[in-house]
C-alpha cells in the first residue's frame, strides 16, 4: 500500500526534525539559519528512490555516481553538510559559487541561505551530474540555482565573477587561481575540504584583511588567505585540473588498500606496498601513548605536514593486515605509514584491546626487516609530537599564499620560526601550532 503524499510529507518533516536534533545534541550544528534550511529542504528528493532512514541517517554520505568502482561523487554526510555550512556562514543576499554541484541537495540549502536577493551558482565536471542536480532543484522549488558544466578549477566560467562565498564539495590539495581571483576581498570566505598531504580537513579561508581579525603583522600588502576554523571531513577528490593522486594497491583475494598521496611520486613502486603486506614483520614500542581522539584529531594532521613521506593508508574493513588506527572498523580501516627506499613502517596500537585505546595505549610500529631506518624515523616523529606537547588540529592556523606572491618569499617566516611549509603548485601553506608559543 502506497502512502498517500500528506502521509509521505509528515515522515519526510520528522525525519528532518529528528536529523536537527542529532546534528545539534552531537554538537554539528548550531546556527538556528542553518537548522532552518535542513528543515525545508526535503533531502529525500535529491536522493530518490532511498529509504528515508537511510536518507536521513546523519552520519553516512551516499554515493551517488561510481567509475570503475570507484565513488566519485555523492550526497555528503548531513553532519559534514551542517559543519561546512556553519563554517561557510552564508549571509542573505549574497554570491555563493558552489564547486562539486553533486546531487543539488547543498545547492538548495546555500538557495535557501542567501534568500530571493541573493544567487548561488553550483559547477560539476559531469554534465549527468549537471542535469540530474537541475531536475532534483527544479522538483524541491529551487530553479533560481544556477548549474552548470565546468571543471571546478577554472572557477565561475565568466571574468571578472566575484563572489561573498566559495565552498567545494570534492577534496583538493590546492587553491586554485580561479578561486582565490573570484574571493570578494575585503569580507568573502572560502571553504574546502584542503587536501594536506593526503589527509584531509575542511578549512574555512579568509582574506587577509577581513575585518583585521587574523593577528597578522604588516599584512595590507599582501594578498593572501588565513584559516578561520578547521574541521574533520573525508570527501571524494576534485578531477579535472587538479585532481588529488590515490595509489591503489591490489592485494590479490584478500582485497586492495589506497595510499593518498602529497603528489604524483613514491619512493616506492606499488608492488613494493603490496609485499610489505605479505612478508613477515616485526613490531617495535614507541614508548608513545596515545587515545583514539589524539591520533585522529591532533597526531594524524601533525604527522603528516611534518614529513612529506608519511601517508594515510585505507583499506576494506576486513583487510586485517592495516592497523585500524582510526578506530572505524565499520567502514574502513586506516593506518599511517612513513616510507623510504629501504622499505614502510606501519604505525598502530600494541596490544589488542579496543577500550584501552579509547582511553589510550602505548602507539607501535610495523616493519618488515631491514627497515629499521624507517622505524626510527616515525619513532622519532611520534616523540617529537609528545615533546612539542602534543599539538591538536584546533591548535592549528594556515596561512596561504599564491605561490608567485613576492610576500610569500620575501617573508618565509610570517608564520613564525615553528611553521611547516607545505608548497603546491599554486599555493605556498604555511602551517603553525599556536599554543607552541
Amino acid at each position: 500500500m502506497t502512502a498517500s503524499p500528506s502521509a509521505a510529507d509528515a515522515a519526510s518533516l520528522a525525519q528532518r526534525r529528528a536529523l536537527i536534533h542529532t546534528l545539534q545534541a552531537a554538537g554539528h550544528l548550531r546556527s538556528p539559519r542553518v537548522a532552518s534550511a535542513l528543515l525545508a529542504v526535503p533531502r529525500e528528493l535529491f536522493v530518490p528512490g532511498l529509504d528515508l532512514a537511510e536518507v536521513y541517517r546523519s552520519t553516512e554520505a551516499i554515493v551517488t555516481k561510481r567509475i570503475d568502482g570507484v565513488g566519485v561523487s555523492s550526497a555528503s554526510a548531513p553532519n559534514v553538510v551542517a559543519l561546512m555550512l556553519e563554517q561557510l556562514d552564508v549571509q542573505p543576499g549574497q554570491r555563493v559559487l558552489e564547486i562539486g554541484a553533486g546531487t543539488g541537495y547543498n545547492a538548495a540549502l546555500l538557495a535557501h541561505l542567501v534568500g530571493p536577493a541573493g544567487h548561488v551558482a553550483s559547477l560539476d565536471i559531469d554534465e549527468d551530474l549537471v542535469l540530474a542536480a537541475r531536475e532534483h532543484l527544479h522538483t524541491a522549488g529551487y530553479d533560481q540555482v544556477e548549474v552548470l558544466t565546468a571543471d571546478g578549477a577554472l572557477g565561475y566560467p565568466a571574468e571578472r565573477a566575484v563572489f561573498d562565498r566559495i565552498i567545494l564539495t570534492v577534496a583538493s590539495r590546492d587553491i586554485a587561481p580561479a578561486w582565490h581571483a573570484q574571493l570578494a576581498r575585503p569580507g568573502g570566505r572560502l571553504v574546502l575540504p584542503l587536501a594536506l598531504r593526503g589527509l584531509q580537513r575542511s578549512i574555512a579561508f579568509e582574506p587577509a584583511d577581513n575585518n583585521n581579525n587574523n593577528n597578522d603583522d604588516n599584512n595590507n600588502d599582501d594578498d593572501h588567505l588565513v584559516s578561520a576554523s578547521l574541521q574533520a571531513c573525508q570527501f571524494i577528490p576534485l578531477r579535472g585540473l587538479l585532481a588529488a593522486p590515490m595509489l591503489r594497491v591490489s592485494l590479490g583475494p584478500e582485497g586492495g588498500l589506497s595510499l593518498a598521496l602529497p603528489d604524483e611520486t613514491t619512493p616506492l613502486p606499488a608492488e613494493a606496498f603490496a609485499n610489505f603486506f605479505r612478508e613477515a614483520h616485526s613490531l617495535w614500542p614507541s614508548g608513545v601513548a596515545a587515545s583514539l581522539d589524539d591520533v585522529r584529531d591532533g597526531l594524524h594532521l601533525w604527522l603528516v605536514a611534518q614529513d612529506p613521506n608519511i601517508y594515510s593508508v585505507w583499506a576494506e574493513p576486513g583487510a586485517r593486515m592495516v592497523p585500524n588506527l582510526f578506530g572505524i572498523p565499520e567502514r574502513v580501516r586506516g593506518s599511517l605509514c612513513a616510507v623510504d627506499p629501504s622499505g614502510v613502517a606501519l604505525l598502530g596500537w600494541l596490544g589488542h584491546h579496543h577500550q584501552a585505546h579509547q582511553a589510550g595505549a602505548e602507539l607501535g610500529v610495523t616493519a618488515s626487516p631491514g627497515a629499521g631506518a624507517v622505524v626510527a624515523h616515525l619513532i622519532d616523529l611520534l616523540r617529537a609530537w609528545q615533546a612539542a606537547g602534543r599539538p591538536r588540529d584546533r591548535d592549528l592556523r594556515i596561512w596561504a599564499y599564491p605561490s608567485g606572491d613576492r610576500q610569500a618569499h620575501a617573508r618565509p617566516d610570517d608564520a613564525g620560526a615553528e611553521a611547516v611549509v607545505v608548497q603546491q603548485r599554486w599555493t605556498r601553506f604555511l602551517l603553525r601550532w599556536l599554543r607552541w608559543n
